[in-house]
């Protein structure tokens, strides 16, 4: 209430002194306006007061919410048996939640094999910002409450099966830009707020009962196909799919009638109102300001002429020089944040206060140019929570620059040499997680992308860490998109020396299972807080490291082969199934590994890994040089020099601390 009087005082400051200058008339009209303005905000903000109270959730307001969300569901695994009110009075510590200062702010309930419905009392967490339900079973309608989280940033209800219509409240959400109901039975129209609202990047609603007539879309990255009953009056009939690639309008499908909208929508007509009145005094003000400042910055911007029609970018800021300057202070030395064989990575502060990671490549490197095209291509289409998005570019003169989120707990390379308190950063349950993390990241890239995105260059030092040591997969610079109906592409051989599969250094053939390849030497990593080739140079000298691993599972002897700083703080079946799972992804023939959705599931305990490898471990493997096997890293194979000196082969190292 005092925010709202004091931003009246100020606007009727404003008007005092434009008075001076103005006639009297004038000057009345404008105060009229204004006092309409404060009895708006007034009227706004004293029946919003019960919602500002409504967010101060206690622990055991969680509780008890938690607590009937699962009474709802059915959960034949048990995966949520620790959700119970005698497990204690915190509930952050729970499976799937994750808190910040005692609030929860994100659910992560995906392929749980649960069932049932979801219960509206997932509107009572008002503090929620991502909820993830995905490849489940639940059923039932998608409950109102939703659209009443005023946080919410991210909502993935695919691969489950809701019916009933998609809530129009989920329109109103200010903050709410991912949103995936794809896979269900969802019927009835596509509501108009929701596809009005202006921070929607992602709404994939495909494969569902849609019906109802769409003409144009205002948003980019809408996926509908698979929805027959859905009529497009440019095709004249029924249209079976449809991906928005062009800016359209999306017209009002069966609006609301007054009664049913007038309770919830008051307000925000009162506000918007108010504000409306206030807003007019400074229009011309704000548009000498834009149009001065767009000068400076091109908002959603193409790549420099030359490039444009090689690569599409998406929504991306471009930057001028003179930006990328101030944010690093010309490239101070002191903001390195790290370097590879493309660029440096410099710490930079934004115009707006935004903390970014500014990627600068090298000078007349072709390669590096080819990097930078790839690396916009590429992340431009992808939107996912574990794959580094892009906040924008430079492309002026000889300078190309990328801006990346700044990730403050750096990569996983470095983060496993950390201690905090004496102990290691990265405990076995966290390294489990980042390891869960990049294989759904892959996944999403192999098999959810259209095209298909092989990474070719996956590795410690390219898994970023987000604030809750959330794996972000990085570095897409090696990155190749697969067209429809390819497998597998040939290329010059490029990625990091004992990271490489067979297939791809003998013949340059790279596919999903050449990243699946690499993730198995990534877990190596998790496992033993080490490079590859440390391990292989200091205690396995005389093979490769996955040689070595495989001897220590057939000897039961894994505690020579996980981290010594863990110190015994780890969970032996869980070490020996990651081993297991390792050694299923550096197998010899790509034809063998798993695919990183098996991989996934591995991980979260479904399926017998030990029967897979007892079918697969004794599988002939072609010994081609001295020392080798599964082409892990071994004498005959790879140096130190290679890792460190081959521009050809050498990673990007990407945003973060290193």
């Amino acid at each position: 209430m005092l925010v709202v009087v004091v931003v009246v005082i100020v606007v009727v400051s404003v008007v005092d002194a434009m008075g001076e200058r103005r006639a009297a008339v004038g000057v009345s009209v404008m105060r009229a306006a204004v006092m309409v303005a404060l009895l708006g905000l007034v009227a706004a903000a004293s029946s919003s007061g019960a919602d500002v109270l409504a967010d101060n959730l206690s622990s055991a307001d969680q509780v008890e919410a938690l607590v009937t969300i699962r009474a709802a569901l059915r959960d034949p695994d048990n995966v949520l048996g620790g959700w119970v009110v005698t497990s204690g009075g915190d509930p952050c510590g729970w499976k799937g939640v994750t808190c910040s200062d005692g609030l929860i702010h994100t659910l992560e309930l995906e392929n749980m094999n649960l069932s049932g419905r979801l219960s509206p009392a997932i509107g009572k967490l008002r503090q929620l910002r991502n909820l993830f339900l995905d490849h489940n079973s639940i059923s039932g309608p998608i409950p109102d409450t939703i659209g009443g989280l005023p946080l919410l940033q991210r909502l993935d209800l695919s691969g489950n099966q809701f019916n009933g219509t998609i809530p129009r409240t989920l329109g109103d959400l200010r903050d709410l830009y991912f949103v995936k109901l794809s896979h269900n039975n969802l019927s009835g129209f596509i509501p108009d707020s929701l596809i009005a609202s202006y921070n929607l990047f992602i709404l994939d609603l495909s494969s569902n009962n849609l019906s109802g007539t769409v003409q144009e879309f205002r948003i980019k990255n809408v996926l509908l196909e698979g929805n027959p009953l859905l009529r497009y009056p440019s095709c004249g009939t029924r249209c079976d799919s449809i991906r928005a690639q062009e800016e359209v309008t999306v017209p009002v499908q069966n609006p609301p009638t007054h009664s049913q909208t007038y309770a919830t929508s008051t307000k925000t007509v009162l506000l918007w109102m108010s504000t409306a009145f206030v807003v007019v005094f400074f229009l011309a003000a704000v548009i000498a300001a834009t149009r001065q400042w767009r000068r400076r910055h091109q908002i959603f911007a193409d790549i420099d002429d030359k490039k444009e029609s090689e690569v599409y970018l998406g929504h991306v800021k471009r930057y001028t020089l003179r930006d990328i300057k101030e944010a690093t202070n010309n490239f101070n030395p002191n903001n390195i944040l790290g370097q590879g064989g493309f660029g440096i990575v410099y710490k930079g502060i934004l115009h707006d206060g935004t903390i970014g990671a500014v990627k600068r490549l090298k000078e007349f490197v072709s390669a590096g140019e080819n990097q930078f095209h790839t690396e916009v291509e590429v992340i431009s289409l992808v939107v996912h929570r574990n794959l580094l998005n892009l906040i924008g570019f430079c492309s002026e003169d000889n300078e190309r620059i990328l801006v990346y989120p700044y990730m403050l707990n750096g990569t996983v390379s470095s983060k496993l040499q950390a201690y905090v308190s004496g102990r290691p950063a990265l405990d076995w349950p966290r390294r489990k997680k980042i390891a869960l993390g990049a294989a759904r990241g892959l996944a999403y890239l192999h098999e959810h992308c259209d095209p298909k995105i092989i990474h070719r260059d996956i590795k410690a030092s390219n898994i970023l860490l987000d604030e809750f040591l959330e794996a972000i997969v990085a570095d897409f610079g090696l990155a190749k998109l697969l067209g429809e109906g390819e497998s597998r592409v040939y290329s010059v051989i490029r990625g990091t020396f004992g990271r490489i599969a067979p297939e791809y250094l003998m013949k340059g053939e790279s596919s999903e299972k050449t990243d699946v390849f690499a993730y198995g030497l990534l877990l190596v990593e998790l496992m033993t807080g080490r490079k590859t080739l440390e391990v292989h140079d200091e205690e396995h000298p005389n093979g490769g490291v996955v040689d070595w691993a495989r001897k220590l599972l057939e000897e039961d002897q894994l505690s020579s082969f996980v981290d010594k700083r863990l110190r015994n703080n780890y969970d032996n079946a869980e070490l020996k199934e990651m081993v297991q799972i390792a050694l299923l992804c550096t197998m010899f023939s790509p034809t063998h590994r798993p695919r990183m959705s098996e991989i996934i599931r591995m991980l979260e305990g479904y399926g017998s890994v030990a029967e897979i490898w007892e079918g697969l471990k004794n599988v002939p493997v072609p010994i081609l040089m001295p020392g080798t096997r599964n082409f892990a890293p071994s004498p005959a194979n790879y140096s130190r020099e290679d890792e460190c000196s081959s521009v050809e082969l050498e990673a990007v190292e990407l945003s973060g601390p290193r």
